[in-house]
């Protein structure tokens, strides 16, 4: 039984997925968005996975929703919502607390809105709404460095020059802000309108910038204090977001909502990078796929679903794909609690399920990528 399991998934692997080279087009190859109704085993692309417990019961902190995971300076960094709190916090790989950075509703480091966050000389810098602002590794709040209604909600810094991955139409894939300038300012959309754009930054490591922006069927990485082409996007029978937004100009912000509901078409839900994998899910018009590309061989594997059969567990959105090829994937104690394990041959999950039942923390799934 076991070799004959062994031999099918072998087979889906082969099946799903696609060897041969990517295209080229002008010297840069392209990433193929194609539709799957396949129902892939991780197994098929996970060779190994554990459980991160985020210890914030032990910690007696208040916890919400994860909404984004990174990695600075060899912590976890969590962006996440409780109610109409919005909050940065810190843990130590093991998932021990170690402080609350920024939170909207209390302490020295409140900031109304509060985007993205990075490493920026010994603090943090803070992307919000309203501008730039500097915290301290203590989460105490230290000054507002540049102040303006921001373009987009993730960023990046190099050289002093923070670069704000644009949500905005019309103003270009993103906007530079430097210390001290005085930002020009933007004419932003009706709030719907702003938030069918919203763009990725795939950021693992300083070295390692991607940007994919809605507005454009190009991929650029971040080179030599400039974007340049990494790979096209190409839609398998659907037009691109970017392409029918370009029939948009002469259409009112109602007129426009109405055309992009209405247009099938093909877009980036998110998108992650390292120096091994590129892992991105997507829509062609109503139907969500997701593609795992192995850079060196450009193997790639498209499926609808993954089931988790490694042990019994749950398979959900990532959130992070570190430069050790692992997926983060948050799992909140709901979840785990309401999980219920079809494949009888796999127990192990209940342990976890036990343990979160008990402690009611949220956990990181992390899968290894083969």
């Amino acid at each position: 039984m076991k070799h004959t399991t062994i031999i099918l998934l072998s087979l889906l692997l082969i099946f799903n997925s696609c060897t041969e080279k990517p295209a080229v087009n002008n010297g840069i190859p392209e990433i193929l968005l194609k539709k799957s109704t396949d129902i892939l085993p991780i197994l098929s692309f996970v060779d190994n996975l554990n459980y991160l417990e985020l210890k914030v019961n032990e910690a007696k902190i208040e916890f919400g929703d994860i909404l984004n995971v990174k990695e600075i300076d060899g912590d976890l960094i969590i962006l996440q919502r409780r109610a109409r709190e919005i909050s940065f916090i810190r843990f130590t790989k093991a998932g021990d607390f170690i402080n609350t950075i920024v939170s909207n509703k209390e302490g020295s480091g409140k900031i109304k809105n509060p985007l993205d966050i990075i490493s920026y000389q010994k603090d943090f810098a803070v992307l919000a709404e309203d501008g730039i602002y500097i915290v301290g590794k203590d989460g105490k709040y230290k000054t507002k460095l540049i102040g303006a209604k921001m373009p987009g909600s993730k960023f990046f810094e190099s050289k002093n020059r923070f670069y704000v991955v644009n949500d905005v139409p019309d103003y270009g894939l993103y906007t530079v802000y430097s210390e001290n300038q005085k930002a020009k300012k933007m004419v932003f959309p009706e709030e719907r309108l702003k938030d069918l754009g919203r763009s990725n930054l795939a950021a693992s490591g300083a070295q390692n910038i991607t940007l994919v922006s809605s507005y454009s069927d190009t991929v650029f990485a971040y080179r030599n204090n400039t974007f340049k082409p990494a790979y096209l996007i190409e839609s398998d029978g659907y037009p691109s977001f970017a392409k029918i937004w370009l029939n948009t100009c002469d259409k009112d912000d109602i007129e426009t909502l109405k055309y992009i509901h209405n247009t099938h078409h093909s877009k980036i839900k998110s998108y992650f990078e390292n120096n091994n994998y590129i892992f991105l899910t997507y829509w062609l018009g109503s139907h969500q796929t997701t593609a795992l590309i192995k850079k060196n061989t450009w193997e790639t594997m498209y499926f609808a679903e993954a089931v988790n059969n490694i042990d019994g567990g749950i398979w959900d959105n990532p959130s992070f794909l570190s430069q050790k090829n692992e997926l983060y994937i948050p799992i909140t104690a709901y979840k785990v609690g309401g999980h219920k394990i079809s494949d009888k041959r796999h127990k192990e999950f209940e342990k976890v399920q036990l343990h979160i039942a008990a402690t009611g923390n949220p956990i990181l799934m992390r899968c290894r990528l083969k």
